[in-house]
Order: structure tokens, then C-alpha cells, then sequence
């Protein structure tokens, strides 16, 4: 009797285990940062995969939008803006170091759906996503992922 019930249990366990790390594997990953330390208004480069959506950076209680940040091809010779990336490529997010006294900070990468604000957009491409089922796992994801980055003080 006891057999019967843990085939069923184990099958589940299996089930569970793969589900999770299906996804994890597709959650944003920062896989280079560049400098890993700078002053105030340094530029800071994050190379990334598995950034799909449009991307917010919070630092030191500073909140920076898609529209303050530099979205780039990780690859040099596919120089076109940032909301053209297709998103399945890798790609480089650009920003400067906010006016923060020296110190380490969390640097948190959000991976939004959809255009800053703009709610319809995430609710029709979450759906979209949702018919689609090999997309699954890059919908049913953490959105974030943190490296630290060390403030230097200021020039003057």
C-alpha cells in the first residue's frame, strides 16, 4: 500500500523540482559589471541575459525608468536602440551612478513587461505569453536580480 502512495508523491516532488528550476534558469542574470566601483555620474555597464522586458535599476533609494537607462546589443556590430532588441538576445544596460555618499549599494535590475506606466500593454502581453505556452518559463519568473556596486566620493 505504502509503494503505491510514494509513486505518485515522488512524481510530483520530481514535478515541482523541475518546474522551479525551469524558472530560475530564465530569470535576468547580470553576467559582468563594469566598473565594479565609481564615483557619482560614473557610467556603469551591466551585461546581461535573459532581460526581456523593459528594465528599471534602483540604487540607493533612486529609482531609474527605461528612459534613463542605455539599452544595448551585447554585441557591437547590432548598434540600433534599445526598445528594437529582440528579446531573446543578450544584451548591455547603461546607467549613471546616481549623487550617493560613498559606500556599497544594491544595485536591483526590474525586468518589466511592457513600456513604463503603461499597464494595458503588460496585461496584453502577459496574455499573449499565457497562449503561448514555450514562452511559459520566461513569464512565470523572478523579475529581478541585484549586484553591488561600491560609490566612491566625488571629484571636489
Amino acid at each position: 500500500m505504502t509503494s503505491r502512495l510514494c509513486f505518485p508523491i515522488l512524481h510530483f516532488a520530481f514535478f515541482i523540482l523541475t518546474f522551479a528550476l525551469v524558472l530560475t534558469a530564465c530569470a535576468p542574470r547580470v553576467m559582468r559589471i563594469a566598473p565594479q566601483e565609481g564615483s557619482p555620474g560614473t557610467v556603469v555597464s551591466l551585461s546581461m541575459e535573459y532581460l526581456v522586458g523593459w528594465p528599471r535599476v534602483e540604487m540607493g533609494g533612486h529609482m531609474m525608468d527605461f528612459h534613463q537607462l542605455n539599452l544595448l546589443s551585447a554585441h557591437p556590430d547590432r548598434q540600433i536602440a534599445g526598445e528594437e532588441l529582440s528579446w531573446i538576445e543578450d544584451k548591455v544596460l547603461q546607467f549613471r551612478v546616481p549623487n550617493l555618499p560613498p559606500g556599497n549599494y544594491t544595485v536591483t535590475v526590474y525586468d518589466d513587461k511592457g513600456p513604463p506606466g503603461d499597464k494595458i500593454y503588460a496585461l496584453l502581453e502577459t496574455t499573449a505569453y499565457l497562449l503561448f505556452p514555450p514562452v511559459w518559463p520566461f513569464l512565470f519568473r523572478s523579475n529581478e536580480t541585484q549586484v553591488i556596486l561600491k560609490v566612491l566620493p566625488g571629484a571636489g
